[in-house]
Order: C-alpha cells, then sequence, then structure tokens
C-alpha cells in the first residue's frame, strides 16, 4: 500500500519517475524559531506582531531577500523604518537568532538522497542569514552548504524569490528536468502551489520539520 505522505501520494512507480528533488533550507533542511528574532528585536523597543514582517509582504525584506540591496543599505533602512540605531554587529545578532543549530542527522539524510537523485536546495534567502548559517555548517562539518547538493539556489543571488514560477522554471531548465520528473519538498504552502502549478510533485511539510519530518517525508523515496 502506498504510504500518505502530507499533500502527496508517492507510490512505487513514481520513485522511477523522479530525477531531481528540490529542498527548501528554513523549516526543512534548517530548523528556524521567528519568536527568537522577534524577542532579540524587542530587547531595542522594536515590536513585531508577527513574523510575516519578514517575508516577501514587506517591500524591504524582499529587496533584501532577492538581492536588490546590500546588507549595509538594508541594515541603515531597517534603522530608519524603525527609528533606532543598531549596528552591524546588533543587527546582525537580532537578525540571525532565528537560525537554529544543523541538524547532523538530517545532513547525513541530504548525502543519502544525493547518492540516489540529482538534490537542490531552492531558498528564499539573504546575504546575512547566509553568511551566518554557512559559516557555522562549516565550523562543525569542514563543508558548506554547496558541498551537499548538486546545486544551490539562493534567492538573493538570482534576483527572484519563491513562489514566483520563473525560479522554479529556472533549477527545472539548468538541469534538464521535466516538471514531472522534480519533486519539491517545502513547508509553505503558497511554494508548494506555485510549483504544483507548473506539474512539479510537491511533499508539504508543514509546519516545518519539527511537525512533518523530513526523514519521514523521504522514507518512500530511499532504498
Amino acid at each position: 500500500m502506498a504510504k500518505k505522505i502530507s499533500n502527496y501520494q508517492i507510490k512505487a512507480p513514481d520513485r522511477l519517475y523522479i530525477k531531481g528533488i528540490v529542498l527548501d533550507l528554513g523549516g526543512v533542511v534548517l530548523d528556524i524559531d521567528y519568536s527568537r528574532t522577534l524577542q532579540a528585536f524587542e530587547m531595542y523597543g522594536i515590536r513585531f506582531t508577527n513574523h510575516n514582517a519578514f517575508t516577501g509582504a514587506n517591500e524591504l525584506f524582499n529587496q533584501f531577500d532577492c538581492g536588490l540591496i546590500g546588507p549595509d543599505d538594508f541594515r541603515n533602512n531597517f534603522n530608519q523604518m524603525f527609528g533606532v540605531t543598531l549596528n552591524a554587529n546588533e543587527f546582525d545578532t537580532a537578525w540571525n537568532a532565528l537560525l537554529l543549530d544543523w541538524d547532523m542527522e538530517r545532513l547525513k539524510l541530504v548525502e543519502r538522497l544525493k547518492q540516489h537523485f540529482k538534490v537542490f536546495l531552492l531558498s528564499n534567502t539573504n546575504a546575512i542569514h547566509f553568511e551566518h548559517y554557512n559559516s557555522l555548517l562549516k565550523s562543525v562539518t569542514g563543508k558548506e552548504l554547496k558541498d551537499y547538493f548538486h546545486k544551490v539556489y539562493l534567492s538573493f543571488e538570482l534576483g527572484l524569490r519563491k513562489p514566483q514560477v520563473e525560479i522554479f522554471r529556472k533549477v527545472l531548465d539548468e538541469n534538464g528536468l521535466l516538471p514531472e520528473n522534480a519533486l519539491l519538498i517545502d513547508d509553505t504552502q503558497e511554494h508548494i502551489n506555485s510549483a504544483a502549478g507548473i506539474g512539479i510533485k510537491t511533499i508539504h511539510l508543514k509546519g516545518g520539520n519539527a511537525q512533518t519530518p523530513l526523514a519521514a517525508a523521504v522514507a518512500e523515496l530511499l532504498p
């Protein structure tokens, strides 16, 4: 009997057709906790009602995620927006607080997947976060993020971010994948819907790895 995983039912024949797996980063490969950054900024009198301020719904953060502005301009614009004077270290410490430690078992799982499929990372992220989690990864494993995947796609380097269809098409086109041969694993429903809309198979890790473990989601894909 096929095993029901999230919003997509992976049957044995499907494994034969999946050639590429596209993994999200935050909430899937790397755990995040937005409340930590919200609390860190509250120490400077900056209050957010929820973490949606850190998404593409906010134009400043959207520009930073798409690499349209650099770290210095982003920090300066943030200070002006909220009427504060945080220096680079104060800002980065608060901004990076949401990034939790790397899970070694999950990284080993990614390496196992890489033995059987083309595995890609596709992340909405920014230069400050990338520098932090990539440096942390290198300090604990001796490897960088790019070493765990066949290719890494980061929004701030591409000038695109999920759920833009163009970003999914870029991954497909650059790697010779048809939509039906690709599987996206992401914790954001909007991203899942966009990818599914062009025929990509999807697994929605609802609530992220903490609620829907990646290991369980890919169990049917591994021998």
